[in-house]
């Protein structure tokens, strides 16, 4: 099994980055490895399942989604059910900011995935990972900003 954790400062309250990392919706908006998604349900949950369309290093690619750990204003576990990737996020409250770890990785559910294990390797999953996380502080920052009128 391959993963990166990545632990970063968020300078937006914990509600408001909530709001968007456990809205798969908002994900093209800021996630630079997320194209399109589709299939949302009216609640996300705990087993609720969408449908994402990424790109990979072998092009883009459309798969289901499923929530696996759900747990309000703290925690959300996101794992693609065809290559075992996932993004699972921990949020913190830190003095009116946020302090987030994300954990991307990829565990294969069967010898059919486990060709995704040669092409997740630590170094693209860093460098997802730092992306993910300056796409969602750039994100968040420019929503505050509008909201304030700046």
């Amino acid at each position: 099994m391959a993963s990166w954790k990545q632990q970063a400062l968020i300078e937006a309250p914990v509600e408001e980055v909530w709001a968007v990392i456990s809205n798969p919706e908002t994900f093209p908006e800021w996630n630079e490895n997320t194209v399109e998604v589709t299939g949302m349900p009216t609640k996300v949950e705990k087993g609720s399942t969408y449908r994402e369309t990424g790109r990979t290093p072998l092009g883009r690619s459309t798969t289901t989604f499923e929530v696996e750990e759900l747990e309000d204003l703290r925690e959300i576990k996101l794992r693609c059910q065809t290559s075992g990737y996932y993004s699972h996020w921990l949020l913190t409250e830190a003095r009116g900011n946020t302090f987030a770890e994300v954990e991307l990785g990829l565990e294969p559910p069967n010898l059919r995935a486990q060709a995704f294990r040669v092409t997740h390797n630590k170094r693209l999953l860093r460098r997802m990972a730092e992306g993910t996380v300056d796409g969602l502080r750039r994100f968040v920052g420019a929503r505050a900003g509008s909201r304030s009128g700046s």
